[in-house]
Protein backbone atom coordinates (compact mmCIF):
# COMPACT_ATOMS: atom_id res chain seq x y z
CA UNK A 1 0.00 0.00 0.00
CA UNK A 2 2.81 2.18 0.84
CA UNK A 3 4.82 1.52 -2.49
CA UNK A 4 1.24 2.21 -4.35
CA UNK A 5 0.83 5.34 -2.74
CA UNK A 6 4.60 6.66 -3.19
CA UNK A 7 4.34 6.01 -7.34
CA UNK A 8 0.58 7.69 -7.18
CA UNK A 9 2.46 10.80 -5.75
CA UNK A 10 5.14 10.65 -7.60
CA UNK A 11 3.20 10.55 -10.69
CA UNK A 12 0.85 13.17 -9.50
CA UNK A 13 4.12 15.23 -9.13
CA UNK A 14 5.55 14.95 -12.49
CA UNK A 15 1.90 15.53 -14.11
CA UNK A 16 1.75 18.48 -12.24
CA UNK A 17 4.82 20.05 -12.16
CA UNK A 18 5.09 23.67 -14.36
CA UNK A 19 8.26 22.54 -15.91
CA UNK A 20 12.00 20.89 -15.42
CA UNK A 21 15.10 22.19 -14.12
CA UNK A 22 16.55 24.28 -16.94
CA UNK A 23 20.24 23.66 -15.72
CA UNK A 24 21.36 20.80 -17.86
CA UNK A 25 18.02 20.15 -19.03
CA UNK A 26 19.08 17.94 -22.28
CA UNK A 27 20.63 15.23 -19.56
CA UNK A 28 18.05 16.30 -17.05
CA UNK A 29 14.52 16.39 -18.23
CA UNK A 30 14.56 12.88 -20.41
CA UNK A 31 15.72 11.10 -17.03
CA UNK A 32 12.75 13.09 -15.32
CA UNK A 33 10.41 11.37 -17.97
CA UNK A 34 11.40 8.23 -18.04
CA UNK A 35 10.67 8.00 -14.11
CA UNK A 36 7.27 8.76 -15.31
CA UNK A 37 7.14 5.98 -17.88
CA UNK A 38 8.96 3.22 -16.01
CA UNK A 39 6.37 3.62 -12.92
CA UNK A 40 4.03 1.60 -14.43
CA UNK A 41 6.85 -1.26 -15.18
CA UNK A 42 7.52 -1.34 -10.96
CA UNK A 43 5.62 -4.70 -11.00
CA UNK A 44 8.09 -6.73 -12.82
CA UNK A 45 9.92 -8.71 -10.51
CA UNK A 46 13.50 -8.40 -11.39
CA UNK A 47 12.80 -4.43 -12.28
CA UNK A 48 10.95 -3.67 -9.08
CA UNK A 49 13.95 -2.48 -6.54
CA UNK A 50 15.60 -1.02 -9.93
CA UNK A 51 13.11 1.17 -10.59
CA UNK A 52 11.60 2.15 -7.41
CA UNK A 53 15.53 3.41 -6.56
CA UNK A 54 15.26 5.49 -10.17
CA UNK A 55 12.26 6.99 -9.30
CA UNK A 56 12.85 8.59 -5.95
CA UNK A 57 16.82 9.68 -6.87
CA UNK A 58 14.70 11.27 -9.87
CA UNK A 59 12.84 13.14 -7.83
CA UNK A 60 15.70 14.15 -5.04
CA UNK A 61 17.69 15.32 -8.23
CA UNK A 62 14.35 17.12 -9.73
CA UNK A 63 14.26 19.60 -6.87
CA UNK A 64 18.10 20.23 -6.29
CA UNK A 65 17.90 20.97 -10.06
CA UNK A 66 15.26 23.78 -8.86
CA UNK A 67 17.50 24.93 -6.22
CA UNK A 68 20.71 25.07 -9.16
CA UNK A 69 18.47 27.14 -11.49
CA UNK A 70 17.78 30.13 -8.70
CA UNK A 71 21.59 29.61 -7.27
CA UNK A 72 23.34 29.89 -10.27
CA UNK A 73 26.27 28.70 -8.07
CA UNK A 74 29.00 27.16 -10.23
CA UNK A 75 29.92 24.49 -7.19
CA UNK A 76 25.65 23.60 -7.02
CA UNK A 77 26.19 23.22 -10.51
CA UNK A 78 28.95 20.71 -10.46
CA UNK A 79 27.83 18.71 -8.09
CA UNK A 80 24.14 18.69 -9.59
CA UNK A 81 25.99 17.59 -12.69
CA UNK A 82 27.77 14.59 -11.25
CA UNK A 83 24.35 13.42 -9.84
CA UNK A 84 22.36 13.91 -13.35
CA UNK A 85 25.20 11.60 -14.49
CA UNK A 86 24.82 9.02 -11.71
CA UNK A 87 21.08 8.98 -12.38
CA UNK A 88 21.87 8.43 -16.45
CA UNK A 89 24.05 5.08 -15.13
CA UNK A 90 21.11 3.68 -12.76
CA UNK A 91 18.93 4.89 -16.04
CA UNK A 92 21.25 2.85 -18.37
CA UNK A 93 21.08 -0.24 -16.25
CA UNK A 94 17.65 -0.74 -15.89
CA UNK A 95 17.04 -0.29 -19.77
CA UNK A 96 19.66 -3.05 -19.32
CA UNK A 97 17.04 -4.94 -17.06
CA UNK A 98 14.23 -4.17 -19.55
CA UNK A 99 15.84 -5.89 -22.78
CA UNK A 100 16.82 -8.92 -20.62
CA UNK A 101 13.23 -9.27 -19.64
CA UNK A 102 12.12 -8.87 -23.56
CA UNK A 103 14.53 -11.52 -24.51
CA UNK A 104 13.30 -13.68 -21.82
CA UNK A 105 9.33 -13.16 -22.69
CA UNK A 106 10.01 -14.02 -26.35
CA UNK A 107 12.52 -16.99 -25.60
CA UNK A 108 9.85 -17.82 -23.17
CA UNK A 109 6.52 -16.70 -26.08
CA UNK A 110 5.27 -14.83 -23.62
CA UNK A 111 3.38 -11.91 -25.60
CA UNK A 112 1.40 -10.36 -23.18
CA UNK A 113 4.58 -9.33 -21.32
CA UNK A 114 6.37 -8.38 -23.69
CA UNK A 115 3.24 -5.90 -25.04
CA UNK A 116 3.79 -4.86 -21.65
CA UNK A 117 7.61 -3.82 -21.55
CA UNK A 118 7.67 -2.56 -24.93
CA UNK A 119 4.50 -0.30 -24.61
CA UNK A 120 6.30 2.77 -23.01
CA UNK A 121 8.41 5.05 -25.42
CA UNK A 122 11.96 4.77 -22.84
CA UNK A 123 14.91 6.38 -24.68
CA UNK A 124 16.93 3.50 -25.81
CA UNK A 125 14.51 1.27 -25.96
CA UNK A 126 15.10 -1.48 -28.56
CA UNK A 127 17.60 0.87 -30.13
CA UNK A 128 20.70 -2.20 -30.58
CA UNK A 129 19.79 -3.88 -33.86
CA UNK A 130 20.24 -7.74 -32.57
CA UNK A 131 17.43 -7.04 -29.87
CA UNK A 132 15.46 -4.74 -32.32
CA UNK A 133 15.35 -7.54 -34.98
CA UNK A 134 14.62 -9.80 -32.17
CA UNK A 135 11.82 -8.25 -31.39
CA UNK A 136 10.30 -7.02 -34.46
CA UNK A 137 10.40 -11.25 -35.52
CA UNK A 138 8.39 -12.14 -32.96
CA UNK A 139 5.50 -8.99 -32.64
CA UNK A 140 4.96 -9.52 -36.76
CA UNK A 141 4.20 -13.27 -35.32
CA UNK A 142 2.25 -12.36 -33.09
CA UNK A 143 0.52 -9.35 -33.48
CA UNK A 144 -2.77 -9.76 -34.54
CA UNK A 145 -3.47 -10.82 -31.07
CA UNK A 146 -2.57 -7.19 -29.59
CA UNK A 147 -1.40 -4.24 -31.09
CA UNK A 148 1.53 -2.45 -30.21
CA UNK A 149 2.29 0.98 -30.98
CA UNK A 150 5.79 1.47 -30.57
CA UNK A 151 6.34 -1.41 -31.89
CA UNK A 152 4.95 -0.04 -35.14
CA UNK A 153 5.98 3.01 -34.92
CA UNK A 154 9.91 1.78 -34.47
CA UNK A 155 8.99 -0.97 -37.82
CA UNK A 156 7.68 2.51 -39.77
CA UNK A 157 10.65 4.22 -39.08
CA UNK A 158 13.08 1.34 -40.59
CA UNK A 159 11.31 1.49 -43.40
CA UNK A 160 11.20 5.19 -43.61
CA UNK A 161 14.96 4.99 -43.28
CA UNK A 162 15.33 2.09 -45.69
CA UNK A 163 13.75 4.77 -48.17
CA UNK A 164 16.55 7.26 -47.61
CA UNK A 165 19.18 4.53 -48.41
CA UNK A 166 17.51 4.13 -51.87
CA UNK A 167 18.12 7.72 -52.83
CA UNK A 168 19.29 7.25 -56.50
CA UNK A 169 22.90 8.24 -55.29
CA UNK A 170 23.19 4.87 -53.13
CA UNK A 171 21.81 2.91 -56.45
CA UNK A 172 23.58 -0.35 -56.86
CA UNK A 173 23.49 -1.45 -60.56
CA UNK A 174 24.25 -5.90 -60.73
CA UNK A 175 25.04 -7.15 -63.48
CA UNK A 176 27.28 -10.37 -65.28
CA UNK A 177 28.85 -12.28 -67.99
CA UNK A 178 29.22 -15.71 -69.06
CA UNK A 179 32.02 -16.60 -71.58
CA UNK A 180 29.36 -19.26 -73.21
CA UNK A 181 26.31 -17.41 -72.92
CA UNK A 182 27.86 -14.07 -73.84
CA UNK A 183 25.91 -11.08 -72.34
CA UNK A 184 22.16 -10.54 -74.12
CA UNK A 185 20.76 -8.12 -71.84
CA UNK A 186 20.91 -5.19 -73.72
CA UNK A 187 23.81 -2.85 -73.50
CA UNK A 188 24.56 -1.38 -69.59
CA UNK A 189 26.35 1.97 -69.32
CA UNK A 190 29.03 -0.38 -67.54
CA UNK A 191 29.63 -3.86 -69.16
CA UNK A 192 32.24 -6.26 -70.38
CA UNK A 193 34.21 -6.60 -73.33
CA UNK A 194 36.60 -8.89 -74.39
CA UNK A 195 38.74 -9.65 -77.15
CA UNK A 196 40.93 -13.29 -78.74
CA UNK A 197 44.04 -13.51 -80.05
CA UNK A 198 44.95 -17.12 -80.47
CA UNK A 199 44.78 -18.74 -76.45
CA UNK A 200 44.84 -15.01 -75.11
CA UNK A 201 41.44 -13.30 -74.32
CA UNK A 202 41.62 -9.75 -72.88
CA UNK A 203 38.84 -8.50 -71.08
CA UNK A 204 37.67 -4.98 -69.99
CA UNK A 205 35.03 -2.75 -68.39
CA UNK A 206 33.33 0.34 -70.64
CA UNK A 207 31.87 2.98 -68.26
CA UNK A 208 29.78 4.90 -70.83
CA UNK A 209 28.36 7.41 -67.78
CA UNK A 210 29.41 10.94 -67.28
CA UNK A 211 30.54 9.89 -63.77
CA UNK A 212 33.05 7.83 -62.38
CA UNK A 213 32.07 4.57 -60.37
CA UNK A 214 33.14 1.58 -58.24
CA UNK A 215 33.12 -1.81 -59.23
CA UNK A 216 32.99 -5.19 -57.17
CA UNK A 217 33.96 -8.22 -59.26
CA UNK A 218 33.95 -11.46 -58.32
CA UNK A 219 35.09 -14.21 -61.46
CA UNK A 220 34.79 -17.93 -61.84
CA UNK A 221 37.17 -19.84 -64.37
CA UNK A 222 37.36 -23.25 -65.76
CA UNK A 223 39.97 -24.70 -67.44
CA UNK A 224 41.81 -21.35 -67.54
CA UNK A 225 46.00 -21.64 -67.74
CA UNK A 226 46.63 -17.88 -66.33
CA UNK A 227 45.32 -15.29 -65.18
CA UNK A 228 46.49 -12.02 -64.30
CA UNK A 229 46.10 -10.90 -60.83
CA UNK A 230 42.96 -8.93 -60.34
CA UNK A 231 41.74 -6.38 -57.93
CA UNK A 232 37.61 -7.47 -56.26
CA UNK A 233 37.05 -3.18 -56.13
CA UNK A 234 38.28 -0.59 -58.21
CA UNK A 235 37.57 2.65 -59.91
CA UNK A 236 36.73 2.97 -63.62
CA UNK A 237 36.68 6.71 -64.78
CA UNK A 238 33.76 8.13 -66.27
CA UNK A 239 33.28 7.55 -69.88
CA UNK A 240 36.59 5.00 -69.96
CA UNK A 241 38.41 1.68 -70.73
CA UNK A 242 39.80 -0.18 -68.33
CA UNK A 243 42.03 -3.33 -69.25
CA UNK A 244 40.45 -5.81 -66.06
CA UNK A 245 42.81 -9.02 -67.18
CA UNK A 246 44.51 -11.25 -70.01
CA UNK A 247 43.43 -14.83 -69.59
CA UNK A 248 45.45 -17.70 -71.03
CA UNK A 249 42.95 -20.50 -71.86
CA UNK A 250 43.58 -24.46 -72.17
CA UNK A 251 42.85 -26.82 -75.05
CA UNK A 252 39.24 -28.03 -73.85
CA UNK A 253 36.72 -25.54 -73.74
CA UNK A 254 37.28 -22.70 -71.26
CA UNK A 255 34.78 -20.67 -69.54
CA UNK A 256 35.22 -17.38 -67.36
CA UNK A 257 32.24 -16.04 -66.03
CA UNK A 258 32.02 -12.72 -64.04
CA UNK A 259 29.39 -11.49 -61.64
CA UNK A 260 30.08 -7.86 -61.12
CA UNK A 261 28.27 -4.75 -59.21
CA UNK A 262 28.55 -0.91 -59.25
CA UNK A 263 27.50 2.22 -57.44
CA UNK A 264 27.26 6.05 -58.67
CA UNK A 265 30.67 7.76 -57.25
CA UNK A 266 34.57 7.20 -56.82
CA UNK A 267 35.99 5.51 -53.31
CA UNK A 268 39.46 6.84 -54.29
CA UNK A 269 38.05 10.41 -54.13
CA UNK A 270 39.68 12.85 -51.41
CA UNK A 271 37.66 15.87 -50.51
CA UNK A 272 39.14 18.97 -50.71
CA UNK A 273 37.95 20.13 -46.68
CA UNK A 274 39.78 23.98 -47.32
CA UNK A 275 36.72 24.84 -49.91
CA UNK A 276 34.33 26.79 -49.06
CA UNK A 277 30.65 25.81 -50.38
CA UNK A 278 28.33 28.94 -50.99
CA UNK A 279 24.79 27.69 -49.70
CA UNK A 280 22.44 26.78 -52.44
CA UNK A 281 20.19 29.69 -53.18
CA UNK A 282 20.32 33.07 -54.52
CA UNK A 283 23.00 35.44 -53.24
CA UNK A 284 21.38 37.53 -50.56
CA UNK A 285 18.76 35.37 -50.23
CA UNK A 286 18.09 33.55 -46.82
CA UNK A 287 16.82 29.85 -45.76
CA UNK A 288 16.45 28.25 -42.69
CA UNK A 289 17.91 24.31 -42.28
CA UNK A 290 15.06 22.22 -41.53
CA UNK A 291 17.29 19.13 -41.05
CA UNK A 292 20.99 19.52 -40.66
CA UNK A 293 23.64 16.60 -39.96
CA UNK A 294 23.10 13.67 -38.43
CA UNK A 295 19.21 14.42 -38.35
CA UNK A 296 17.17 12.32 -37.01
CA UNK A 297 14.17 11.94 -39.42
CA UNK A 298 16.16 10.80 -42.25
CA UNK A 299 19.81 12.28 -42.47
CA UNK A 300 21.29 8.73 -41.03
CA UNK A 301 23.48 6.34 -42.54
CA UNK A 302 24.76 6.78 -46.19
CA UNK A 303 22.68 10.75 -45.92
CA UNK A 304 24.45 11.83 -42.53
CA UNK A 305 25.83 14.99 -43.61
CA UNK A 306 23.04 15.71 -46.23
CA UNK A 307 21.27 19.43 -45.76
CA UNK A 308 17.81 19.98 -45.75
CA UNK A 309 16.40 23.25 -46.70
CA UNK A 310 12.69 25.32 -45.84
CA UNK A 311 12.08 26.07 -49.50
CA UNK A 312 8.46 27.28 -51.44
CA UNK A 313 8.01 25.33 -54.98
CA UNK A 314 9.55 27.08 -57.40
CA UNK A 315 12.64 28.53 -55.46
CA UNK A 316 16.15 29.35 -57.86
CA UNK A 317 18.04 26.69 -56.76
CA UNK A 318 22.03 27.80 -57.27
CA UNK A 319 25.32 25.71 -57.72
CA UNK A 320 27.10 25.41 -54.74
CA UNK A 321 29.91 24.95 -56.48
CA UNK A 322 31.36 24.59 -59.72
CA UNK A 323 31.60 21.39 -61.91
CA UNK A 324 30.19 19.41 -64.67
CA UNK A 325 26.34 18.07 -64.61
CA UNK A 326 26.49 14.59 -65.04
CA UNK A 327 23.01 13.83 -64.35
CA UNK A 328 19.41 15.23 -64.11
CA UNK A 329 15.85 13.89 -63.49
CA UNK A 330 13.16 16.15 -63.88
CA UNK A 331 9.65 14.63 -65.46
CA UNK A 332 8.37 13.23 -61.81
CA UNK A 333 5.33 15.00 -60.19
CA UNK A 334 5.02 12.61 -57.48
CA UNK A 335 5.62 12.75 -54.09
CA UNK A 336 4.99 11.72 -50.37
CA UNK A 337 6.27 10.71 -47.12
CA UNK A 338 6.28 7.32 -48.13
CA UNK A 339 8.67 4.68 -49.24
CA UNK A 340 7.02 3.78 -52.45
CA UNK A 341 8.04 7.68 -53.79
CA UNK A 342 11.91 7.03 -52.86
CA UNK A 343 12.59 6.85 -56.96
CA UNK A 344 10.35 9.95 -57.76
CA UNK A 345 12.73 12.75 -56.56
CA UNK A 346 14.01 15.40 -59.80
CA UNK A 347 17.46 15.95 -58.98
CA UNK A 348 20.43 18.01 -60.71
CA UNK A 349 23.93 16.19 -59.65
CA UNK A 350 27.04 17.91 -60.21
CA UNK A 351 30.79 16.33 -60.75
CA UNK A 352 33.59 18.33 -58.72
CA UNK A 353 37.32 18.36 -59.71
CA UNK A 354 38.22 16.57 -56.57
CA UNK A 355 35.82 13.12 -57.03
CA UNK A 356 33.07 14.19 -55.36
CA UNK A 357 29.31 14.23 -56.62
CA UNK A 358 26.27 17.02 -55.39
CA UNK A 359 23.24 16.77 -55.54
CA UNK A 360 20.24 18.92 -55.21
CA UNK A 361 17.15 16.95 -54.92
CA UNK A 362 13.51 17.19 -54.75
CA UNK A 363 13.02 19.19 -57.58
CA UNK A 364 9.89 21.02 -59.30
CA UNK A 365 9.16 18.69 -62.29
CA UNK A 366 10.59 20.29 -65.33
CA UNK A 367 12.39 21.84 -62.92
CA UNK A 368 16.09 21.96 -64.28
CA UNK A 369 17.33 24.18 -66.07
CA UNK A 370 20.94 22.71 -67.03
CA UNK A 371 22.31 19.41 -69.43
CA UNK A 372 24.09 16.63 -68.95
CA UNK A 373 27.78 17.61 -69.60
CA UNK A 374 27.39 21.38 -68.88
CA UNK A 375 29.89 23.19 -66.80
CA UNK A 376 28.24 25.41 -64.38
CA UNK A 377 30.16 27.85 -62.66
CA UNK A 378 29.64 28.81 -58.59
CA UNK A 379 26.17 30.35 -58.10
CA UNK A 380 25.01 29.25 -61.45
CA UNK A 381 20.86 28.71 -61.33
CA UNK A 382 20.29 24.70 -61.58
CA UNK A 383 16.67 24.50 -61.38
CA UNK A 384 13.72 25.18 -59.92
CA UNK A 385 12.62 23.58 -55.65
CA UNK A 386 9.47 21.40 -55.58
CA UNK A 387 8.09 18.67 -53.46
CA UNK A 388 8.90 15.48 -55.58
CA UNK A 389 10.55 12.15 -54.26
CA UNK A 390 10.40 10.90 -50.56
CA UNK A 391 9.43 14.17 -49.07
CA UNK A 392 7.31 15.63 -46.11
CA UNK A 393 6.82 18.56 -47.51
CA UNK A 394 8.35 21.91 -49.97
CA UNK A 395 12.35 21.78 -49.33
CA UNK A 396 15.75 21.09 -51.17
CA UNK A 397 17.85 18.30 -49.87
CA UNK A 398 21.48 18.97 -50.69
CA UNK A 399 24.37 16.95 -49.93
CA UNK A 400 28.47 15.92 -51.49
CA UNK A 401 29.09 12.22 -51.35
CA UNK A 402 31.25 9.97 -52.89
CA UNK A 403 31.60 6.37 -53.26
CA UNK A 404 32.29 4.42 -49.92
CA UNK A 405 32.83 1.43 -51.58
CA UNK A 406 31.32 -0.97 -54.50
CA UNK A 407 27.95 -1.52 -52.23
CA UNK A 408 27.39 2.29 -50.99
CA UNK A 409 27.97 5.94 -50.84
CA UNK A 410 28.85 8.22 -48.38
CA UNK A 411 28.08 11.56 -47.70
CA UNK A 412 30.42 14.25 -46.69
CA UNK A 413 30.49 17.65 -43.97
CA UNK A 414 31.35 20.40 -45.42
CA UNK A 415 31.98 23.92 -44.69
CA UNK A 416 30.15 27.12 -46.02
CA UNK A 417 30.71 30.92 -46.15
CA UNK A 418 28.02 33.12 -45.76
CA UNK A 419 27.70 37.32 -44.53
CA UNK A 420 29.06 36.01 -40.95
CA UNK A 421 31.82 34.53 -42.14
CA UNK A 422 32.71 30.45 -42.23
CA UNK A 423 29.66 28.12 -41.35
CA UNK A 424 30.98 25.12 -39.64
CA UNK A 425 28.39 22.96 -38.79
CA UNK A 426 24.79 24.12 -40.43
CA UNK A 427 22.51 24.21 -37.47
CA UNK A 428 18.43 23.13 -37.44
CA UNK A 429 16.62 25.83 -37.50
CA UNK A 430 19.17 28.76 -37.83
CA UNK A 431 18.71 30.76 -41.47
CA UNK A 432 21.58 31.61 -43.42
CA UNK A 433 22.03 33.67 -46.17
CA UNK A 434 23.77 32.90 -49.45
CA UNK A 435 26.96 34.82 -50.35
Amino acid sequence: MHKLLFFILLFIGFVHADKYPETFSKLGTPLYLSAQKLSSLDDTNSLTTSINSFCIEAEKDKKEGFYVDKSNAEKDKKNYLLQLRKLQKKYDYILHLVHKEINKSIDNQEYEIFVKLTSHELDGLLENSTIRAKAVEFYNKNKTKKLCRIIENKIYNDKLYEATSEEFYNEIVKSSYNSNKGDKTPRKSVYISTKRELNKIEVSLINTNPYDVTVGMKSHYSNIIHSQDTPSEFVIKAKTTMHYTTLTIGKDQSTYVYEYSWIIGNKDAVHDDTYLYRFPFETSSTHTVSQGYNGAYTHTGSSQYALDFMMDEGTKVCASREGVVVRTKADSNRGGYDKKYASDGNYVTIAHADGTLATYYHLKRGGVSVNVGEYVGRGRVLGYSGNTGFSSGPHLHFAVFTAKNSKSTQTIALKFIDNNGVVDIPTQGQNYTAK
